[in-house]
C-alpha cells in the first residue's frame, strides 16, 4: 500500500488527495457513532410504560388469582440489594405467576384460534352463498333484456301492418308486464339466497347464554376478562362483554333485548350443526363482524398479561 505522507517541493511532508478524502470520511463516521450512542444512552434503553399498565397488571392478577404471589414477588424485590442474586424463594414464587400467567396464554390463544376458525367457515359460506346470488340475478337481467328488447323489435315490426297492429300491442302489453316482474324478481334476488352453516364453532353462543358446539366456549379467566370493567372505565360504561352487546346495538346487528325478532338474530347467530336454521348473506356478515369484535377484545388480554409480567420483572440495572 503506497505512503499517505510525500514531500513537496519545498521540502513540507503533505498528505496525497485520497488519503485527506479518507481521513474527513473517519471523522464524520466517528461523529455518527458517537452521535448514535449519545440518542441510545440509558434513558432511552428503558422501555415506555403503557397507559394504565399498572392498572392493568393489578386487573389480570386479580382475575387469574396470583395478586398476592405478585405482592410476594414485589416485597422480596425491595428486601434485597440491587445487583444481588434472587434468593430461592423469590425463584419459586416468580416460577409460580410464570406459570400461571403462560397458562392464561394459551388459553387465550386457544380461544383466538376458535374464532379464527369460524370467521374462516362462514367467510366460505358466504363466498359461495354470493356467487348463486350473483349467478342467478344475472339471468334475471339476462331474461329482463330479452323481454324487453327482443320483444320489442317483435313489437315495432307488427306495427307495419293493421292486420297485425293489435297483436303487436298485445305482444307489448305482454312484454311490459314480464319486464316489471323480471325487475322485481331481480330485486328479491339482490338478498341472496340463504343456507345452514353446518359442522363449525359457534363461539358467540357462550355470550349469550347458549350451548356451544364444537369446543366453542371460553375458559374461566376469558369470560371474567369480558365481564370485567376495564380499569381506566366508569362502572356505569359496563364491562367489556356489555360494550361489545351495546356496540351490536347501535351498529344494527342485535335488536332491543326481549324481543323475538331479537331471538331469532341469536338463534341465527349462535347457529352450529343445525340445518333447519338459515341464514342469508347478511347475517353471516354480522356474525363475521361481531366475531372480529370479540377477537379484538381478547386479544387484549394478551397486553395485560404483559404488563403484568413487566410490573414483576427485575430490574437489569441499578438506578445511579
Amino acid at each position: 500500500m503506497p505512503s499517505c505522507i510525500l514531500k513537496n517541493a519545498t521540502g513540507a511532508f503533505v498528505a496525497r488527495p485520497i488519503c485527506r478524502h479518507l481521513l474527513m470520511g473517519a471523522i464524520a463516521i466517528n461523529v455518527l457513532f458517537l452521535s448514535a450512542s449519545a440518542q441510545t444512552g440509558p434513558h432511552t434503553s428503558r422501555q415506555i410504560a403503557a397507559p394504565n399498565a399498572a392498572a392493568n397488571a393489578e386487573q389480570i392478577a386479580k382475575i387469574l388469582g396470583i395478586s398476592q404471589h405478585v405482592a410476594e414477588t414485589r416485597g422480596l424485590q425491595n428486601k434485597t440489594s440491587c445487583g444481588s442474586t434472587p434468593t430461592i424463594e423469590e425463584l419459586m414464587v416468580r416460577q409460580q405467576v410464570l406459570e400461571t400467567v403462560e397458562a392464561a396464554s394459551l388459553k387465550v390463544d386457544g380461544v383466538l384460534a376458535e374464532l379464527a376458525n369460524e370467521r374462516a367457515h362462514l367467510s366460505e359460506l358466504s363466498v359461495a352463498l354470493q356467487a348463486r346470488r350473483d349467478r342467478a340475478v344475472n339471468l334475471a337481467n339476462v331474461a329482463n333484456l330479452i323481454t324487453g328488447t327482443g320483444l320489442g323489435i317483435v313489437v315495432n315490426s307488427l306495427q307495419f301492418s293493421n292486420s297485425t297492429a293489435n297483436v303487436g300491442n298485445g305482444i307489448g302489453v305482454g312484454s311490459g308486464v314480464a319486464s316489471t316482474a323480471l325487475s322485481l324478481v331481480a330485486m328479491r334476488l339482490q338478498r341472496g339466497p340463504q343456507g345452514s352453516v353446518g359442522r363449525i364453532p359457534n363461539m358467540l353462543a357462550p355470550l349469550f347464554g347458549r350451548p356451544g358446539e364444537l369446543n366453542s366456549y371460553y375458559p374461566a379467566e376469558v369470560m371474567e376478562y369480558l365481564r370485567t370493567v376495564p380499569p381506566d372505565e366508569s362502572a356505569a360504561a359496563g364491562s367489556r362483554l356489555d360494550q361489545l352487546i351495546t356496540e351490536w346495538r347501535q351498529d344494527g346487528r342485535l335488536g332491543p333485548a326481549g324481543s323475538p325478532k331479537t331471538d331469532e338474530q341469536i338463534a341465527r347467530l349462535t347457529s352450529s350443526l343445525d340445518d333447519k336454521t338459515k341464514l342469508s348473506i347478511d347475517d353471516m356478515s354480522d356474525r363475521m363482524a361481531m366475531l372480529a369484535d370479540v377477537t379484538g377484545r381478547v386479544g387484549l388480554m394478551k397486553r395485560d398479561l404483559a404488563d403484568l409480567m413487566l410490573s414483576v420483572r427485575r430490574p437489569r440495572e441499578c438506578a445511579p
